[in-house]
């Protein structure tokens, strides 16, 4: 390894080892106030959801009562696919990605944690299917 690339390593090594104390702290004040909310701990018993997801979920959320169905949840996260309709044709696209940024990103870390700890998860949402070319089989995004 060149001489600077082992320098930057030792540098960002340093630099973790002063923001381990500063990240511990943190965790712990976020998971106090997790414990102080009903609601926090009612979403941590869904698989995936920590602490910190929990917490931001209520945070930003607020009051769920004000959404009449979950759907509008997932839009006002920017979890719902954009559209482009035309001619009686209805294609949906990526994510809208409106809202807030952060709740997006943690929804979507702990969906993946659920599928990648929980099997009925998993077997749930993935399906295996083989390419046509047996050697190469894929996950794919099960549509049911």
């Amino acid at each position: 390894m060149a001489p600077w690339a082992s320098r930057r390593r030792q540098d960002l090594l340093e630099l973790l080892d002063r923001m381990n104390p500063t990240i511990a702290e943190l965790t712990a004040a976020v998971e106090q106030e997790a414990k102080q909310r009903h609601e926090v701990l009612r979403l941590m018993t869904h698989p995936g959801a920590g602490p910190l997801t929990a917490l931001a979920f209520v945070i930003i959320i607020i009051t769920p009562d004000r959404f009449p169905c979950g759907k509008q949840i997932g839009s006002y996260v920017g979890l719902i696919p954009c559209e482009d309709s035309s001619a009686g044709r209805q294609r949906l696209g990526h994510i809208s990605k409106q809202g807030n940024a952060l709740l997006r990103f943690l929804l979507v870390e702990a969906a993946e944690a659920a599928v990648h700890y929980d099997p009925d998860w998993r077997r749930r949402t993935y399906t295996w299917r083989c390419g046509e070319n047996a050697e190469s089989p894929r996950w794919r995004w099960r549509a049911d």
